[in-house]
């Protein structure tokens, strides 16, 4: 009866006391909210700490006001079958990693299913206790993911100790449980996978392995031998003489990884007879040692064959994990990708996913919100981990979404989880960090094809100004960069990102100003304003992320690259052409272009490039040589050939139908499928004694055109061969 009457209670207060419940991360599965119970400015008296996770008891003593005397709330804790949370054995969930808790105006109650789930249940009390008012709560709670973590592997320049240690806290209080080391470039994990780790280093890792294991993350150190490896005994002994060294460091979690090799390390029984070795050999021998996680050769379908994932889910034991990036190396998963992959394997795949990694895109920050994973996969995974970019503060916008999903699968929504991962990691500074984030979602162009959408919403919508937009820009930067002192490490990162922000806000002003004196015919204002810009410009591009010695990658930030950049080059670059044909005054102050917007004629060795068959509407046919000029209709052999805003580079059209040629020297396949692009549909022209010469660029890669029989060819030698005249 009292249980049905507190419920019931909880339910009738839920509206009127919302504002005042905290944010819980992650989703809680469970809980009951009531009214307030106590303030947070309370003591605490601590029953079954002695036999209770010591880790968890630690964390509550460094956090709360906990001491002995009248007046304090009794704080009762430990593992079901403790003494002390005996009576309350029967509501601890049956789940690995499940806890219990429950806050009245008299006691607060932490019951874990196992020291993690005490450990877990007191994460989520902090959260509670940190509001001026304690409220009133019964929760049930456990994930939905066994393995719930992060995989540094990217590319790059790894994470420093300092932010590795970070990170581990973050994970404690995420709930996440497991980090796999293997970043590409430490020489110790790949290159030079047999030989030991300098003193210096093991201790390290050493420290980094106690501080995981004390916010209860697996400290999982992966080998990559597959670059050299021989597949004899020798081998075979170094590996396991390896994980052997490593065991001493404190580690119980290790991972062998065949990813981006090929040759002999690539092949399937080989690498399985490896794995089942190193289980005998090595795992089965030590009984506080995890099953092994391998991350194999053919890691997405876009990549598999017909036998080497079969091979791998027959011959080698079925307790090692395998790792999965999707249907490709970057890709969302979901229930179908799930059914296919451990169909092939036999197995629960572990899901080895490929962002917010950015070392394919450096220019970019991926700030947006995590989506497009299945809500409905909890049961088909073995492990879920993100591999993060080498921003690992910036990296924790995701990170915070990433532990959400995998914790409350089911639950689980992506902008709400956004919204408070920004909230949580920049607090003194919330709404210039949301506007930050938003302007930094997509990747742009790549070769995986991953684009996120929704990257700077609110720019040119009703209401705004190009005006107000980039004044905002200003500042929102200036507000982070003020606010350094209060997140050091997180303006650290995105430094660059910041200032490379507040900059285009500058430029995109001057860009308006430059219309406003067009349209007023004030050619010494748009000539100022013009140089103004080109000077902020060049600003822009002197910003360099990890300029320093030693670093590995250096990136040149860019920010809104889907929307902002785009419309503050072509807006610049239309005005200037708009300015060119009604004024002369300083037209020194532009770029000289390598050839004037007109139209010409194209010719090779005196034969004109013509468009044959010119009829607007026709598809897949391709411009030939003829010896004659065409003086019935010569718009066939006349070319528009004219700068494109975006990339500076040559649009090249037929005068008659207006069709462009494209990177292979034809015109459109289809015009509906295959429309005009001016990252693969524009070109680089270059002149040499008279004669030019036209390359691809951008998406279309390098090649220089040539004339092969009576058509235009690709060729990698460059050839100045081509006539262009009025």
């Amino acid at each position: 009866m009292k249980r049905r009457l507190f419920l019931s209670i909880a339910l009738l207060t839920t509206l009127s006391l919302s504002a005042q419940q905290p944010s819980i991360s992650p989703l809680p599965q469970q809980a009951e909210w009531g009214s307030e119970a106590f303030p947070s400015s309370v003591s605490y008296v601590l029953s079954g700490d002695a036999q209770a996770d010591k880790d968890a008891v630690a964390l509550l003593k460094e956090h709360l006001n906990v001491r002995q005397g009248k007046g304090a709330i009794r704080l009762t804790l430990g593992e079901a079958g403790d003494k002390a949370v005996a009576k309350y054995r029967k509501l601890i969930p049956e789940k690995p990693e499940g806890y219990y808790l429950k806050v009245t105006p008299a006691e607060v109650i932490i019951a874990g299913r196992d020291e993690s789930g005490t450990y877990y249940g007191v994460q989520t009390y902090l959260q509670i206790a940190a509001q001026k008012q304690v409220m009133q709560v019964e929760m049930k709670d456990w994930p939905s993911v066994e393995c719930r973590g992060v995989i540094e592997g990217f590319y790059g320049n790894p994470w420093s100790h300092e932010d590795r240690l970070r990170q581990f806290d973050f994970y404690g209080k995420q709930k996440m449980n497991i980090y796999v080391y293997g970043p590409k470039d430490d020489p110790y994990h790949r290159a030079h996978w047999r030989d030991p780790y300098p003193e210096a280093e093991a201790r390290k890792l050493q420290e980094l392995v106690e501080t995981a294991h004390r916010n209860k993350v697996q400290f999982v150190w992966a080998i990559h031998p597959g670059g050299d490896i021989r597949w004899n005994l020798q081998d075979s002994m170094a590996v396991v003489n390896k994980l052997e060294k490593m065991y001493t460091l404190g580690i119980r979690t290790f991972a062998v990884f065949f990813d981006d090799i090929w040759g002999e390390g690539a092949k399937g029984d080989k690498q399985a007879g490896l794995l089942n070795y190193v289980t005998d050999q090595f795992v089965r021998r030590h009984k506080d040692v995890q099953p092994l996680i391998m991350c194999p050769t053919e890691y997405n379908k876009g990549w598999a064959g017909k036998e080497y994932l079969p091979t791998l889910g027959t011959k080698m034991y079925p307790e090692v994990r395998i790792m999965w990036t999707g249907n490709s190396v970057v890709d969302m998963i979901e229930e179908n990708d799930m059914q296919w992959i451990n169909d092939q394997i036999k197995r629960k795949a572990f899901i080895w996913l490929n962002y917010p990694v950015n070392d394919y895109c450096q220019s970019r920050l991926l700030m947006g919100k995590t989506y497009g994973n299945g809500l409905n996969i909890n049961d088909m995974v073995s492990g879920f981990c993100s591999n993060p970019m080498e921003y690992a503060e910036a990296s924790k916008v995701s990170l915070y979404s990433i532990a959400d999903y995998t914790w409350n699968m089911p639950k689980y929504d992506a902008a709400k989880s956004w919204r408070r991962a920004m909230d949580y990691l920049m607090p003194t500074c919330k709404e210039a960090f949301r506007f930050f984030c938003q302007n930094n979602v997509d990747l742009g162009k790549t070769g995986h094809g991953l684009r996120r959408e929704g990257e700077s919403p609110q720019f040119l919508k009703s209401g705004h100004s190009p005006l107000m937009d980039f004044t905002r820009l200003c500042t929102a930067a200036d507000a982070l960069l003020a606010d350094s002192v209060n997140q050091p490490e997180m303006l650290r990162e995105i430094g660059p990102w910041v200032q490379s922000m507040g900059l285009l806000g500058q430029r995109g002003v001057q860009v308006v100003m430059m219309q406003d004196a067009l349209e007023r015919k004030d050619s010494v204002e748009f000539i100022g304003h013009y140089r103004a810009q080109a000077a902020i410009e060049q600003k822009i591009k002197a910003i360099t992320s990890r300029d320093y010695e030693g670093s590995i990658v250096k990136a040149k930030p860019v920010v809104s690259g889907d929307v902002i950049t785009p419309w503050v080059n072509e807006n610049c670059a239309r005005l200037v052409k708009a300015y060119k044909k009604e004024f002369t005054y300083a037209l020194d102050a532009f770029p000289v272009q390598s050839i004037e917007d007109g139209e010409y004629f194209i010719k090779v060795n005196g034969e004109y490039l013509t468009d044959a068959q010119a009829a607007a509407d026709r598809v897949g046919d391709y411009p030939v040589f003829q010896a004659e000029r065409d003086v019935i209709n010569p718009q066939r052999q006349q070319w528009v050939i004219e700068q494109d805003p975006k990339t500076g580079r040559y649009k090249i059209t037929n005068k008659q139908d207006g069709r462009y040629v494209n990177e292979m020297g034809t015109f459109w396949h289809n015009k509906d499928l295959n429309p005009y692009d001016a990252d693969w549909h524009t070109f680089v022209l270059t002149r040499k004694d008279g004669k030019w010469s036209i390359q691809n660029a951008g998406s279309a890669g390098k090649k220089y055109w040539n004339r092969s029989g009576n058509r235009l060819g690709n060729s990698d030698n460059e050839e100045y061969i081509f006539e262009i005249s009025k």
